[in-house]
């Protein structure tokens, strides 16, 4: 038979190794679960301008090379991971396509950290805060052509990753109007320095206005959408815009911000 000591003092003693044991076990499964993120930027081994890139025979070489090794992927913090996605090598592979939206998902697809992106939670929240520490303004005169055209790239390749369906249904409803606002002040700027965004520039900045437009249901704009073939296909595939296209979207987005 167990003898077991009912003293008040072993009773105690008793529940004080037992209460412990319980906590050393909550630090343990806390310590097993908890999954700090890396907010260190993942720098591309191998990329244009490096020997490494230059023997590289192939494109699907190239999508090899440019992957992010899994065990930093998971966990990089989402903040890192969209200034790693925006400084993907292949990121300008969206201009091989007859559109932006056929592009951005075959660039997507070929590429693990946009997925991965896309599937971050606070994926939309982080990608605001980027975008909204850009300006279009923010031009040296000089720069030559090319860093111009640089620097309209990086507008292109945040724009576009906004405008995808998942990241607009990752933001609050008042993230979305922040957003809204934003992208149209930088249309403006854009506008005023007109010989380094063109047409070109403020297509993929009303492509983002005119679906959080969709995605707050704002009836004007769905409206004109129904009625209208050509905004309603640059909606969809994000192809050329027409004058009246953009300017569409432009008094819409004012309209829709008055409202609130």
């Amino acid at each position: 038979m167990i003898h077991i000591n009912t003293s008040p003092r072993h009773f105690s003693t008793a529940i004080a190794f037992l209460l412990g044991c319980l906590a050393v076990g909550l630090t343990a499964c806390v310590g097993q679960n908890d999954n700090p993120k890396s907010d260190v930027i993942y720098d591309y081994p191998v990329k244009p301008g490096t020997q490494e890139w230059r023997v590289l025979k192939s494109h699907d070489e190239m999508l090899k090379v440019c992957q992010i090794p899994d065990a930093l992927l998971h966990k990089m913090s989402t903040k890192a991971l969209v200034e790693t996605v925006l400084n993907y090598p292949l990121y300008g592979d969206i201009f091989a396509y007859l559109n932006f939206q056929a592009g951005f998902n075959s660039v997507a697809s070929n590429f693990n950290g946009i997925s991965e992106l896309l599937n971050r939670k606070d994926a939309g929240t982080e990608l605001l805060a980027r975008y909204r520490a850009m300006d279009p303004a923010a031009i040296d005169k000089s720069w030559t052509l090319l860093q111009q055209g640089q620097y309209d790239t990086k507008f292109t390749y945040i724009e576009m990753l906004l405008a995808q369906d998942a990241i607009l249904a990752s933001l609050t409803e008042t993230e979305r109007h922040d957003l809204l606002a934003d992208a149209l002040k930088k249309s403006q700027a854009k506008q005023k320095y007109s010989e380094i965004y063109g047409q070109f520039g403020l297509e993929r900045t009303a492509l983002l206005m005119g679906r959080i437009l969709q995605k707050e249901n704002f009836a004007p704009f769905n409206q004109k959408a129904r009625e209208d073939a050509t905004l309603r296909a640059f909606l969809g595939d994000g192809a050329t815009a027409t004058d009246t296209i953009l300017n569409e979207i432009f008094s819409q987005a004012k309209e829709f911000l008055a409202q609130r």
